[in-house]
């Protein structure tokens, strides 16, 4: 092993002890996870997690409330008195496969792209963050990732969060809890690639197709839920590995928009029917304002496999297309996207089977995906 390698696995090793003992001042915030046990949904509050299982108290058990709503147990109890029972409370150990995602997702998701300057920068993109609904199904934090011959993959870490009321104003902020989690965000670039409409960037189009496959939306274990989430949420350190090497890395504070500017843009848009699925007119909030428990996902860091076309190789692109003599269809903005894809492929460079993508963020958890083929 060379000195490179093994800075790596130093760094790597160093980077995921937290994952272990989480380390929250639950003055400041409650780290918290929903397991079944004994038939029953019960809510943790998390002391340490690993692949394997899941270490905590049980807020269920002491104080004789079970609720599949995280924010219940919350407002039921009492954020203090729930604190003070920490020390004190039944410790239990969970297996993993009995660690259920911290909410159920009702609805779409909001995303978020662009949201990072390193990210913009390169992707080429010249526009503000924009909006778009992702509409999978959440899956565990330890999980498979079912890619596919003709997908691209890619991995694409981002902190998450779901308010704990319906929000349709900006002014219901004020009176709300506000969950925190790890989410990924996995997408095919090779239908997003060619989807992409480069005359209007800004509505995203091919971004939810890409984004909206089975098992393409892991969630983490962990709901953390700050009692001044305004100020908790904007210092916390956000990462991906991918196998043992780092890809992204960054910090929530870089973001462009925050939470109450996505908030706010994601109202501004309501329920009008701008994006397709599968062919189908589809709206950012079905029913014009965020419900309770809608996941929001606010972008990814740089650092992603994606790269698109620059306006150089368009244009040479546009040129070889006339020398084809296909200028008679012209349909030169088809044929570079199509070309662009087929030379990713060559360079194999997007996630294949076998390998790992370990995604964390500071006192939220991690989410630990395995890549396997969809035969497998």
């Amino acid at each position: 092993m060379n000195l490179k390698q093994l800075t790596i696995v130093i760094f790597t090793l160093a980077s995921f002890s937290f994952v272990e003992a989480q380390e929250l001042n639950v003055e400041k915030a409650l780290s918290l996870a929903r397991v079944k046990k004994d038939g029953k949904t019960h809510i943790l509050q998390v002391n340490r997690i690993d692949d394997s299982f899941i270490e905590g108290i049980d807020l269920s058990k002491d104080f004789n409330y079970y609720s599949d709503d995280i924010f219940d147990i919350i407002e039921k109890i009492g954020y203090d008195k729930i604190v003070a029972n920490i020390s004190t409370g039944t410790k239990v150990k969970i297996n993993s496969s009995n660690v259920l995602t911290p909410v159920d997702a009702i609805t779409n998701t909001i995303a978020v792209a662009t949201n990072y300057p390193e990210h913009k920068d390169e992707t080429n993109v010249e526009i503000d963050p924009i909006l778009f609904p992702k509409i999978a199904q959440l899956t565990p934090y330890i999980s498979k990732v079912k890619t596919k011959k003709e997908y691209l993959l890619d991995y694409e870490v981002e902190l998450g969060f779901v308010y704990s009321k319906d929000v349709k104003s900006i002014e219901d902020l004020d009176n709300q809890l506000l969950g925190l989690m790890v989410v990924m965000d996995y997408s095919d670039r090779a239908s997003q690639l060619i989807d992409y409409d480069t005359d209007h960037p800004e509505l995203g189009v091919g971004f939810t197709d890409s984004k909206s496959h089975d098992g393409f939306f892991p969630v983490g274990p962990i709901l953390v839920v700050p009692k001044d989430w305004k100020r908790y949420y904007k210092d916390l350190q956000i990462q991906l590995f991918r196998n043992s090497e780092i890809k992204q890395k960054d910090t929530i504070i870089n973001m462009f928009w925050d939470i109450p500017k996505i908030t706010e843009e994601s109202l501004k848009l309501g329920n009008e029917k701008i994006w397709t699925l599968r062919g189908k007119p589809i709206s950012l909030l079905p029913k014009n304002y965020i419900e309770k428990g809608t996941i929001v996902a606010t972008g990814t860091p740089g650092g992603v496999i994606l790269t698109t076309p620059t306006k150089g190789y368009i244009m040479r692109g546009a040129i070889k297309y006339s020398l084809l003599l296909k200028f008679f269809k012209w349909k030169p903005e088809a044929y570079v996207k199509h070309q662009f894809v087929k030379g990713l492929r060559k360079k194999d460079k997007y996630l294949k089977s076998g390998e790992r993508v370990k995604a964390q963020i500071s006192n939220l958890g991690y989410i630990n995906s395995q890549i396997i083929s969809e035969k497998e």
